[in-house]
């Protein structure tokens, strides 16, 4: 439990910073050139399904309880980038723009990730994200898996309200693919015998499923024809892959301040990313060796893991994961270069561009 905040507390903590996720100073990379934009402009064309979508989802905490019901609150509000209801708003807008159709399946796509977040926090036994306190830091295990539950139940429920069985049976089956992924790496971590291929496989599992899904859903909502639906897929399984191989590389190459959590979790955690795994590949039997007394649980001290983070850095390591998430990314582009013209595609551009220049 975190001893300076108690839950009622928190809950105001987390609602002073609600909508600064979207402020342009907020959403502009220092490491950008002056020319990049903000997230807000990004989604301009779809500002409007994006308002829509806070709408619903402050209506989702219908809880007796008002400590969990505050908190449930907090949590919907404290939102995040939006990025992937902004994918799914954006992908439909080559066609049959539809809000009335589009807003619930975007608002279960956004509540889904927020409630994966609420279970991954327990599972790991994070204390913070986005520079505050974890629900798992307030209340007790128990508890907090069960609100995860709850939040998963309404994002379900919230998935049929789209009108296309084909979207609902989407956003079901990458649920499934999100828990396989858990799973798997609830059971490989401290291991170090994990694969790149497995790391890729984990990752898309982890993120990139639920990007994908949300370009598909909102393809399928607007009644695309298939060509453009598995372009708009593609675009965003990509865009789901650089991301997260973006926030391994921040997790190694940035500070707590700027991403909001303390740096070197995946190693304290036994997980290997895209970084470690190129790191090891060209390090010294005795440099790979202090990696494996990290990654194993030998050693996870604040020395250890910081030394293993040094020397990462001083490699080559972070510069070639930074090249894969580039690939990914102009995979994603090229997916898109048949698509009309319109402010829409001309937005997935720039989202592109800004998921490897965040440093967020």
């Amino acid at each position: 439990m975190c001893p300076s905040l108690d839950i009622l507390d928190w809950v105001r903590a987390v609602n002073a910073t609600c909508g600064k996720c979207l402020e342009p100073n907020a959403m502009t990379s220092p490491s950008a050139s002056q020319k990049s934009l903000t997230l807000q402009q990004i989604f301009a064309p779809v500002a409007d399904g994006l308002t829509g979508i806070d709408d619903a989802l402050r209506g989702i905490a219908t809880l007796d309880y008002p400590i969990v019901k505050g908190s449930v609150e907090a949590i919907i509000a404290a939102g995040g980038k939006r990025l992937r209801p902004a994918i799914l708003f954006l992908c439909a807008s080559f066609h049959n723009y539809d809000l009335e159709k589009l807003v619930p399946m975007a608002a279960a796509i956004e509540l889904l990730h927020t409630a994966s977040l609420v279970h991954d926090d327990t599972i790991d036994n994070s204390l913070v994200r986005r520079g505050l306190p974890t629900l798992n830091s307030m209340m007790d295990e128990g508890t907090t898996v069960l609100v995860g539950d709850f939040l998963f139940a309404k994002s379900a429920v919230l998935s049929t309200m789209g009108g296309k069985m084909r979207a609902t049976r989407i956003f079901a089956e990458s649920l499934v693919t999100i828990a396989e992924g858990e799973i798997e790496q609830k059971f490989s971590s401290h291991h170090m015998t994990a694969t790149i291929k497995q790391y890729y496989k984990r990752i898309y599992s982890k993120t990139a499923v639920l990007f994908a899904a949300a370009g598909e859903i909102g393809a399928v909502v607007a009644d695309a024809p298939e060509d453009e639906i598995e372009s708009l897929r593609f675009y965003a399984r990509q865009i789901g892959m650089a991301f997260q191989v973006v926030d391994d590389i921040l997790d190694v190459h940035s500070t707590a301040e700027q991403i909001g959590k303390p740096t070197g979790g995946d190693l304290r955690q036994g997980t290997i990313t895209l970084p470690t795994f190129l790191y090891m590949e060209n390090a010294s039997p005795s440099e790979q060796a202090d990696v494996e007394r990290v990654i194993e649980g030998i050693d996870r001290s604040d020395a250890a893991v910081n030394a293993v983070l040094a020397s990462i850095n001083a490699s080559d390591a972070v510069n070639r994961a930074a090249g894969v998430a580039r690939t990914f990314v102009e995979e994603a582009k090229s997916a898109i270069t048949g698509m009309p013209d319109v402010p829409a595609r001309r937005s997935l551009l720039d989202l592109a561009d800004f998921v490897i220049q965040r440093d967020y």
